[in-house]
């Protein structure tokens, strides 16, 4: 009855995708756009539905969509975020969400988002900081309470985490995995009120295999070895894939001691992920205690190597936040000292060589800038910023051809990066391939399709295409 109505096909595909059809949600959504294409719920729902079939490139062009035509939506903010962490894209993420930081717009799930780039990023103090500010805006929201004491167990600061879920364990005292989680923070801070909650948690269900660990784990900082190895067996039974009961499970055996049973169990921890430099220790201890030296020796000597290795991150930390507050008062030079600092303990760091070569940008310093860069793409091939960032010094000095194909890479890594998609349409230029310049500034008005650079730059191209004489 009204075909042209871009309300009612959004509906369509919004009444689709919610029904669970999102295949057959996307022709009434791609058309309600075509008839109003500044439509931020048409655009919200479709970037959901393409991020549900798994379609995260596009999925981020709708969200950027958004963002161009409101720069503050919470939800483009939130979902946008949430593709580039599934894509490990932290350094983007943080590049969208920081200058949001404490802005009080910033929504609950987007400051958890950011707290997840900054702890992948080796930045705890800063994710810390970021949910402090989320909590005073929303002191009610359990995902940032739930967050920020994770946050905090890694800071060790344990007496704040538990203080933070102790008031919400009371309010919902039927919430199991709260009760957990709040059960884990008591026997990290050694609180007496740990053993009675695990107590009547093994009375609601006992066979719950982290509260059974947990008990281990009581049973074990107790001295009660032989019962933490009971609880630990129980634990391991109910869950084989959880590898700090193997490993604690380990350390009783050998304190009674089955070395052999405690080697098997130290290896299966590592096998499932667990690398805490004690781990090595122990395995070395049982190493020799089976009388094989040589095993040991290199035991200890991985030990060695993951105490360094965490301490080095600890220092880096450090210097990165100092160079921060630098750069944030305008000490570029200052700020580039501390990164180079950094990355002397924690040379992999793609990030660390990221900042600093946007430090050296600052302070002029370009082929120390274009070597740190180079360094963050060999540490992390998917960064588009440290791409693009390549591109624009190869751009500058003149080399057309090498900034084209950092610029696409850029692109390949982040298809909704329109400043990417921007300057490869400019370096094309300069190369007069105007047909592929035109579909790079395609590109960018699909991103953003009031971009007043990309809509002059087509009509500089057009410009130019209609003087050349006829062929």
């Amino acid at each position: 009855m009204q075909p042209d109505s871009a309300n009612y096909a959004y509906l369509l595909g919004l009444s689709l995708y919610s029904s669970g059809q999102p295949k057959r949600a996307i022709a009434p959504l791609e058309q309600s756009l075509r008839l109003d294409s500044s439509s931020v719920e048409a655009h919200l729902v479709l970037g959901s539905v393409l991020s549900r079939l798994g379609r995260r490139a596009d999925a981020e062009a709708q969200w950027r969509l958004v963002l161009s035509l409101d720069p503050k939506s919470s939800a483009a903010l939130e979902y946008l975020s949430r593709d580039l962490l599934v894509d490990g894209n932290y350094v983007t993420v943080i590049d969208l969400l920081r200058p949001m930081e404490d802005s009080p717009q910033l929504s609950a799930a987007a400051a958890i988002n950011l707290s997840v780039a900054y702890t992948k990023a080796g930045m705890l103090g800063n994710a810390c900081d970021v949910l402090q500010a989320s909590l005073r805006a929303n002191p009610s929201s359990l995902p940032v309470i739930e967050a920020l004491s994770a946050v905090l167990v890694m800071l060790d600061r344990y007496q704040n985490a538990a203080q933070m879920l102790s008031a919400v364990a009371v309010k919902y005292p039927g919430d199991v995995p709260m009760q957990i989680r709040y059960l884990r923070v008591l026997v990290l801070a050694g609180d007496p009120a740990a053993k009675p909650l695990c107590e009547r948690l093994l009375k609601v269900d006992p066979r719950q295999w982290e509260v059974l660990y947990l008990m281990g784990l009581l049973r074990q900082n107790a001295g009660d070895l032989k019962g933490a190895q009971t609880w630990f067996e129980k634990s391991v039974a109910r869950n084989p894939d959880y590898a700090d009961s193997h490993f604690h499970l380990g350390v009783v055996l050998a304190a009674a001691p089955d070395h052999a049973a405690a080697k098997e169990q130290l290896e299966k921890a590592i096998a499932l992920g667990f690398h805490e430099p004690q781990v090595y220790f122990e395995l070395g201890r049982v190493y020799r205690a089976l009388g094989n030296d040589a095993e040991a020796q290199q035991q200890f000597q991985q030990y060695q190597l993951e105490e360094r290795a965490e301490l080095n991150k600890e220092v880096a930390s450090d210097k990165y936040y100092q160079a921060n507050q630098a750069q944030a008062a305008g000490n570029y030079s200052q700020a580039a000292d501390y990164y180079r600092e950094a990355l002397t303990v924690d040379p992999m760091e793609p990030l660390l060589a990221y900042k600093l070569a946007m430090a050296l940008d600052k302070t002029g310093d370009l082929a120390g800038e274009r070597t740190a860069l180079e360094q963050a793409i060999k540490d992390n091939p998917q960064m588009a910023l440290a791409q693009n960032q390549l591109g624009y010094l190869d751009f500058s000095a003149g080399n057309s051809e090498s900034a084209v194909r950092q610029f696409q890479l850029a692109v390949q890594a982040d298809p909704g990066f329109t400043k990417a998609w921007m300057n490869l349409a400019a370096a094309l230029c300069v190369q007069s391939k105007w047909e592929d310049a035109r579909s790079a500034l395609r590109h960018v008005l699909e991103l953003d399709p009031g971009s007043a650079p990309a809509h002059e730059l087509i009509q500089r191209i057009d410009s130019i295409e209609i003087r050349q004489p006829a062929r």
